[in-house]
């Protein structure tokens, strides 16, 4: 009899708050509330340059007539087409057959010399410079040559970000006028100068 007064009064305990569940007013949802946010981004001003330690170039003998070589392997011939003939006192032609020399000079271009990297703001972009800052090149025979002049093929460009760079090249002229051995000439330098003006 306990047991069943109990289970009654425990279901009557659960009925009761069961109803005061049911029964409790439906509250409506609260939000989403949005709101914007400013984002700021300071980001620095930068200018960077990559060049070659060295550039090694090499006159080939194609360079040295203007076009097609007129020698092989160093080596080359032909008869004097203004005077085919002599009478012995015919004096021969002297002109040159290395006609990609222009009193002495010539000229190298590099492709590739330098990239460039800048984010700057000012409406100027980058500028590219070249100087010749030693001129003489020495040969191992005692021979010499000269770097008459550099000239950078993008002297200004907008600024190309920090992502791709600005790339470059130069047209280098050496005189070698009195270089009057073949051989590996050095000591030149050149200077590749950049700025965001």
């Amino acid at each position: 009899m306990k047991n069943k007064f109990l289970a009654i009064f425990a279901a009557a305990g659960i009925a009761a708050v069961g109803s005061t569940l049911f029964s409790a007013p439906a509250h409506a949802q609260l939000g989403p509330i949005d709101q914007d946010v400013n984002v700021e981004l300071e980001v620095p001003e930068v200018l960077f340059l990559r060049t070659f330690e060295t550039v090694s170039l090499s006159i080939t003998e194609a360079d040295l007539a203007g076009g097609t070589a007129v020698t092989t392997g160093g080596l080359g011939q032909d008869f004097d087409t203004i005077n085919p003939i002599s009478d012995g006192t015919t004096l021969i032609d002297q002109t040159s057959p290395f006609t990609g020399l222009t009193g002495g000079s010539i000229t190298k271009t590099v492709d590739e010399l330098y990239a460039v990297w800048s984010n700057s703001p000012r409406p100027g972009g980058v500028t590219i410079g070249l100087s010749v800052l030693t001129p003489g090149l020495t040969g191992a025979n005692g021979g010499t040559a000269t770097i008459v002049s550099a000239t950078p093929d993008t002297p200004t460009a907008a600024a190309p970000g920090l992502d791709i760079p600005v790339v470059g090249g130069a047209d280098i002229e050496f005189n070698l006028g009195t270089s009057t051995a073949s051989g590996t000439y050095t000591g030149g330098v050149i200077t590749v100068s950049v700025e965001a003006p």
